[in-house]
């Protein structure tokens, strides 16, 4: 898996919001980009609102990601 950089950003679509890590590359305010929705299809048209600092290692994200999975499962939530 290669590393690149990740910014957690807050975005918006109409009037949903959401918080996300996403790619350095596209976390720039006023771009709008593509998220995966629970159905595994990307979904087009989320507007980068605010972009958080610092930018993060990729491997750490998911690692982290995984983290919260597995303490999810273990906790019966």
């Amino acid at each position: 898996m290669s590393d690149y950089f990740m910014n957690q950003c807050q975005l918006q679509k109409g009037q949903s919001k959401t918080t996300s890590w996403i790619p350095s590359k596209f976390a720039i305010k006023g771009k709008f980009v593509k998220l995966k929705n629970k159905q595994n299809e990307w979904v087009n048209g989320w507007k980068v609102m605010f972009v958080f600092q610092p930018p993060v290692s990729s491997v750490y994200v998911l690692d982290r990601s995984e983290d919260y999975k597995r303490t999810r499962k273990a906790s019966d939530v």
